[in-house]
Order: structure tokens, then C-alpha cells, then sequence
């Protein structure tokens, strides 16, 4: 410990005499820096004085620019074009400006952001904190005021009409910013399912919700052709609509009339008619209802069974003539040499015992039970 202390006063030693060496040194530049000072004319210290202050000033400025832009300034990556001529510039805060390249200046304050809007349209709709209004993506200008009108919330235009939301109602104007469906309409609080029908006119019918949530479908006037009775409705596909009521699916056509029930597990419009899933099974129908594909499913994956042990000691397995298919994270047997099923896809999951023996999972109560290569439990 001694022998560590002394050497920790050497260093400090070595140090002083270090810093009184500097010090001695600095005093002595300084002195003939001063002198040599006092002996230049005035207008050149004058000159070197203005110089000394024109480059801080230039480093300050120099700083501060660059934080400025760092926080405000342009961010290129995110730039797209609305129009030809039309560009939709993008800043490091997050705002929007819109640019006219022909006139070569901005057309905007900042803004919150800017949606796609639909190919057919040349309105699109522009945010301001708590506003929203209408642009033209061809000249840059702002068509429907944010500010003026108050709208929280606002949708692209389709059909002519754009829904916008105004004390808590939703109602629909045109382009001329005046309005063709009155404000009566309540904002759902699922706004998932709203942006995914977006309160879009197809076919002259739009999806729309009443006070507790349901949904309808409404036509031009704001009259509903189908009363308020789901839980989704999907925008349409092919020309009709998906439906969901108390967790099951069916569909409407363009005119609003139920083609199918909501009835099924599930239920896909596809190019050329529909995919139904229901009780465990799956199949394609065309548009006359005709049944086009009697048996349908998502996945399947082979089964093997023990045969015997090998000279290891290890399980030999064998594959069997049967594979599990899936429909909607449940389980059925199929026979793959024929690829017909043996049972529906009702388990929640299936192993196989031996050639012909399965063991599968109830989905509730989770037990287990026997089935034979017929589909017929075992008792």
C-alpha cells in the first residue's frame, strides 16, 4: 500500500511539472502575441477582427441550418407523384407540402398527409391536425378548405359522392362541397371494419352502420336497401358483397339481395363463384349455384403409424394410404391414393395408431377418441 501511494504522488509530481511548463509557455506566447498586436495598424486588426467574427458567425449559422433541417427539412425517399406535373413532397417532421413542377413552387401549407386516391378520381384527401379536406391531384390546389369546414374525418370519392364526418355524423358531399346525404349516419367504433369498406359507393349502394355498430348498406339518397343487421360487410368482390352476422358468412349480389345466408364458417367470393366452408367441409359452386368442386381443402400432411423396432431399439414408422387435411385450423382424414374423405375436418387433430386406426382430438373437450379407416368411431 505504501509502496502504491508514493507512486501515486510521482505521477502527480510529473504532472504538475507539466502543467507549470505549459502554463510558463502559454504566458510567454501570450506576451509576444500581445505585442505583436500592439505593433499592427488599426484598420489590420480591424480586418482580423471582422474576419474572426464573419467565419464564427458563418460556423453558427452553418449549425443551426443544419438543425433546422434535420428537423424540417426535406426528406426525398418518401416524395411521389400525385399527377404528371403534380409531386407530393415529404419533410423530416413527417409533413406534406404539394408541389407544382411546372410552376415550380408549392401549392400547400405543410399537411398531416395526403391519401391515395382511386384512379378514376382526381380528388384526393389532405390532413390537417383535427381537419380534413379535398385537393386536386391535377392542379395542386386545395379544393374543398380543411379549415373552413371542419371535418374530422373524410373518404375518397366514389360514384361522385365522398363520405365526411361533421359532429360526430357521417355524411356524403360532392364535389362542389355540397351536401347529398345528410349528417345522420353514427361512426362505428370498429374503425378496422371501416377502413376496410372504406364508405365506398359500388353499384350505387355504400356499407353503412347505425347507432350500435350494425351494418347496412344505404343507396344515393340515404335510404337504406338493406337494414342494418351485420356485423361486417365486406367491399364487393366480382360484384358481391361477403357478409358476416353472429360469426357466419354469406353474401349479397350488387342489388343487395342475400344470395347465400349467413350461414357458413366461411365464405370466399372467387373469379368464377364461391368457396363455401360449412360443417366441416369445404367446395366450389359457380354463380348459378351449380356445385363445380364437391371436395376442397387448404393443407395437407401425411400420416405414418408404428410397425415394429428396429435392431436400435428405435420406432419403425410406415406412411400410411391416408393424409390429415385442414379446413380452418380443424382436421379430417382423406384417403390419398383415391382423394376422397373418410371423415369431415372436424378435429382439432389426428395421429394415426396403425394401417387402420386413427386416434383423434375432440375440439372442446379435447379427448380423445378411435376412428376406423370408414370414418366410424370405435367403440
Amino acid at each position: 500500500m505504501k509502496r502504491i501511494t508514493q507512486i501515486f504522488r510521482m505521477l502527480l509530481g510529473v504532472v504538475a511539472l507539466i502543467l507549470t511548463a505549459l502554463t510558463a509557455i502559454g504566458r510567454l506566447a501570450w506576451r509576444d502575441i500581445r505585442n505583436w498586436w500592439k505593433n499592427r495598424s488599426k484598420s489590420f486588426r480591424c480586418l482580423v477582427v471582422t474576419i474572426v467574427i464573419l467565419i464564427f458567425g458563418c460556423i453558427v449559422a452553418r449549425e443551426a441550418y443544419d438543425i433546422y433541417d434535420d428537423v424540417y427539412g426535406r426528406d426525398y425517399y418518401w416524395d411521389r407523384e400525385l399527377s404528371d406535373n403534380i409531386t407530393l413532397r415529404s419533410f423530416c417532421d413527417n409533413k406534406w407540402k404539394v408541389y407544382d413542377d411546372v410552376a415550380e413552387k408549392y401549392t400547400t401549407p405543410r399537411l398531416n398527409w395526403v391519401v391515395e386516391m382511386p384512379d378514376n378520381d382526381s380528388l384526393a384527401v389532405y390532413a390537417l391536425p383535427n381537419r380534413r379536406g379535398y385537393l386536386s391531384v391535377n392542379t395542386g390546389r386545395i379544393i374543398i378548405d380543411a379549415e373552413s369546414n371542419n371535418y374530422r374525418k373524410a373518404w375518397v370519392f366514389s360514384e361522385g359522392l365522398a363520405a365526411v364526418m361533421k359532429d360526430g355524423k357521417i355524411g356524403f358531399i360532392n364535389a362542389r362541397n355540397e351536401v347529398v346525404i345528410p349528417f345522420q349516419f353514427d361512426f362505428p367504433t370498429d374503425e378496422e371494419c371501416v377502413r376496410e369498406c372504406g364508405y365506398l359507393f359500388h353499384d350505387g349502394y355504400c356499407a353503412m352502420t347505425n347507432a350500435d355498430g350494425d351494418w347496412g348498406l344505404i343507396d344515393k339518397s340515404g335510404r337504406w336497401v338493406v337494414e342494418p343487421a351485420y356485423e361486417e360487410i365486406w367491399t364487393p368482390d366480382n360484384g358481391y358483397r361477403v357478409i358476416i352476422k353472429d360469426g357466419k358468412y354469406g353474401v349479397l349480389d350488387s342489388t343487395g339481395s342475400v344470395v347465400y345466408p349467413a350461414e357458413y364458417q366461411h365464405l370466399c367470393v372467387v373469379s368464377d363463384g364461391f368457396v363455401l366452408t360449412r360443417d366441416g367441409r369445404m367446395w366450389q359452386v359457380d354463380y348459378k349455384g351449380e356445385i363445380v368442386k364437391p371436395f376442397m381443402y387448404e393443407n395437407t400432411y401425411y400420416l405414418n403409424y408404428p410397425i415394429g423396432y428396429n435392431d436400435c431399439g428405435d420406432i419403425e414408422y410406415a406412411f400410411a394410404d391416408y393424409v390429415k387435411y385442414e379446413i380452418l385450423d380443424s382436421y379430417g382424414v382423406m384417403n390419398r391414393i383415391t382423394g376422397k374423405p373418410v371423415t369431415s375436418a372436424i378435429y382439432s387433430d389426428i395421429n394415426m395408431l396403425s394401417a387402420e386406426l386413427f386416434e383423434v382430438q375432440h375440439p372442446e373437450s379435447y379427448d380423445w377418441y378411435l376412428v376406423g379407416t370408414d370414418g366410424v368411431a370405435v367403440k
